[in-house]
């Protein structure tokens, strides 16, 4: 009925001829392996491509339908990782389309269809389309020889800037991404959204100044920039300053910057009962529900969860590694020359300084534009009395890591971090019956994950090495339960069986195979060689690679392997990622 509705000369098409939605609903439901869906996106690329419509390759995106392996065929799902994107059916189409569009408007001005000359621009975005199909195979050099061609065409398409941008950040080289997205930003300084993906690629690549710098453009003149993002609860901008201070070891800094997204949440949740009687009053019960839903899933969205999750994480590796605080503690003056104190006394001064200059900035700002009349007067924001999050480290690692856990685990109980989480916490805290439970909700949610394989693992050892026992009762549930989690397998079968598992299928994730090699080393299932086969072999052509897996990859492989396996490893990378710097 769909298909006749959509698709028949006598349907919604003829009643509505030039709707793109009712055309692009018809290709949603073809199959996928027909002629008729090969004419029908065909007709669509054409037309998108002749407009000149840069959200094409997302556009499409939606297409490559795969069947979710959680859900035993069930249910589908987006395919998302390169190597699945690669294979998929509709991109080999996709892929065979805009390669002949591309050679048939280079020679004849036209499509293959041969439907009419086609306007000049038509190469340029046929170029575009391919680039973002390289962009989805992970394919980041060749994607780039083409967005290049793009911007010698038209050097004034902001959008040419920003996927050259994705291409070299995905590809490795994330400080000369942020260049390029900043030059793009140039063309147009009223585009908001551009200066916005500006700023969060310069945090990224660990420019904060200049980051400050592009977002002041779209802040009011009064005060510093962040305590306007903080008002206007700009939870993105703290998520990524968040992120680059905890890659520089300023966990302190760090943690208030998490806090700030967390105090957010907070304030939704106190200020909805303001909103009750105003909704009831002035808009519909349609609208007055999905506020009550988006209140009851308050918890659990994405940015609460990704802070809350990453507060955790600050939390258990200082309790973990107490020495990382150790960089911010006043240094021994006595041991240094009267040189080397001056320079040590005038840092720590600068930095304290930098420390405090955000509520200062503030009030003598807002003080000085007091005495105009044509400048109106900011609201005096509150100085931050802790802009070092000192008190922060203050407080019981492991407690108030439990509360965001808690908080996790109960709100968003589908996702594999919040238990791995829960476990990691609760082990610290000698609670090994709450850490069994972690892992067997894991495993209900993804048996495969390398986060329940390497927590299983961790979970084993720490029974064997504990200096005291849990409850009678405990110990009986954990000698009764813990077998099942490993399918009723001795812990050196389960072990083994992952690494058969991992060699026969050559498209076993990286982060997995990183965790069976980091368990023959440390289990003694193999020599050190055995375990590094098991990710050299797969020659990166699996799932989940990406620059922080295999920054992990490597790391394990220099501790094991010496310079020869990293050597190896070095080759892989260069071939995978053409700009990767840093590593």
């Amino acid at each position: 009925i769909l298909l006749d509705a959509y698709g028949s000369k006598h349907g919604l098409s003829k009643l509505y001829p030039r709707s793109n939605g009712i055309k692009r609903i018809h290709i949603t439901i073809l199959p996928t392996n027909g002629e008729e869906f090969k004419t029908a996106i065909d007709k669509y690329c054409q037309k998108q491509i002749t407009k000149g419509v840069p959200s094409l390759g997302a556009d499409l995106s939606s297409l490559y339908l795969m069947e979710d392996s959680l859900s035993s065929g069930s249910r589908l799902m987006l395919a998302a990782d390169p190597l699945d994107v690669k294979a998929h059916p509709v991109h080999v189409l996709l892929v065979d389309l805009i390669e002949a569009y591309i050679t048939s408007l280079s020679s004849n001005n036209s499509f293959p269809s041969g439907d009419g000359e086609c306007p000049p621009s038509a190469l340029l975005w046929a170029w575009y389309l391919r680039s973002i199909l390289h962009e989805q195979v992970a394919e980041y050099a060749q994607g780039i020889t083409l967005i290049n061609k793009c911007i010698d065409h038209t050097p004034t398409a902001v959008d040419f800037y920003e996927l050259k941008a994705r291409l070299l950040e995905a590809g490795g080289d994330i400080q000369q991404a942020a260049d390029v997205i900043d030059a793009g930003r140039d063309l147009d300084h009223q585009d908001r959204y551009i200066n916005n993906q500006t700023t969060k690629t310069f945090l990224r690549a660990g420019r904060d100044e200049d980051a400050k710098k592009r977002i002041a453009l779209f802040t009011r003149e009064q005060g510093t920039p962040e305590q306007y993002l903080y008002d206007m609860q700009c939870a993105w901008y703290e998520l990524e300053l968040a992120d680059l201070l905890r890659r520089k070891g300023e966990f302190g800094r760090s943690l208030r910057k998490y806090m700030a997204v967390v105090k957010h949440y907070e304030d939704y949740h106190e200020d909805q009962f303001d909103f009750h009687s105003y909704c009831i009053r002035k808009v519909t019960m349609r609208a007055y529900c999905d506020l009550l839903r988006f209140e009851d899933d308050l918890w659990g969205l994405p940015n609460y969860g990704r802070a809350a999750e990453e507060i955790v994480k600050i939390y258990l590796y200082i309790h973990d590694n107490p020495s990382a605080l150790e960089s911010d503690a006043e240094p021994d003056y006595s041991k240094m020359t009267p040189a080397e104190r001056k320079k040590a006394k005038n840092m720590a001064r600068k930095k304290k300084n930098a420390a405090g200059k955000g509520g200062s900035k503030s009030d003598t700002k807002s003080n000085s534009n007091g005495g105009s009349g044509n400048v109106k007067k900011s609201k005096p924001h509150a100085i931050d009395e802790d802009p070092s999050g000192k008190e922060l480290l203050a407080l019981n690692y492991l407690d108030e890591a439990k509360k965001y856990a808690a908080i996790l685990a109960r709100h968003s109980p589908k996702s594999v971090s919040s238990w791995a989480l829960q476990y990691d916490v609760s082990v610290r805290r000698g609670k090994m019956l709450m850490g069994l439970q972690s892992l067997f909700k894991m495993k209900s949610i993804d048996s495969n994950c390398h986060q329940l394989f390497s927590r299983v693992v961790d979970f084993s050892r720490r029974l064997e090495s504990r200096s005291s026992k849990c409850h009678d009762t405990s110990e009986e549930i954990i000698s009764a339960e813990f077998p099942k989690l490993m399918g009723g397998k001795t812990f050196s079968e389960f072990v083994n069986s992952a690494i058969e598992r991992v060699k026969s299928d050559a498209a076993t994730d990286l982060p997995m195979r990183t965790a069976v090699a980091k368990a023959i080393v440390t289990l003694g299932e193999g020599s050190a060689p055995d375990s590094l086969s098991v990710i050299l072999d797969s020659k990166l052509n699996c799932r989940c690679v990406n620059v922080d897996s295999c920054r992990e990859a490597l790391e394990f492989i220099a501790s094991v392997g010496g310079d020869s396996g990293k050597g190896q490893f070095q080759a892989l990378l260069v071939t995978k990622f053409p700009f990767l710097k840093d590593f």
